[in-house]
């Protein structure tokens, strides 16, 4: 697991809580654990989320792995520069 986002189009970080709903506001939708271009899995680490880019399908089945944390798959268009 190597490319997380930590700032939306705009530029302006990412809360350490709530990039759910941030990602959301900045043009992401929620969609099922189901590998697919521009794919972003938030995982909630209980102290602050992260916002990691699935760009593959062996990508994905990292996160997908069950780990006891909760986990909001999301896709936004731009996802694959918000990684850079």
């Amino acid at each position: 697991m190597g490319y997380y986002i930590n700032e939306n189009s705009k530029g302006e970080s990412l809360p350490s809580i709530g990039k759910v709903q941030a990602l959301i506001e900045d043009g992401a939708e929620v969609v099922k654990a189901e590998y697919q271009p521009n794919l972003i899995c938030v995982v909630d680490n209980i102290m602050f989320e992260a916002a990691g880019y699935c760009y593959s399908e062996e990508e994905f089945e990292e996160f997908k792995h069950p780990d006891g944390r909760k986990k909001t798959w999301l896709v936004h268009p731009l996802a694959e520069k918000l990684a850079e």
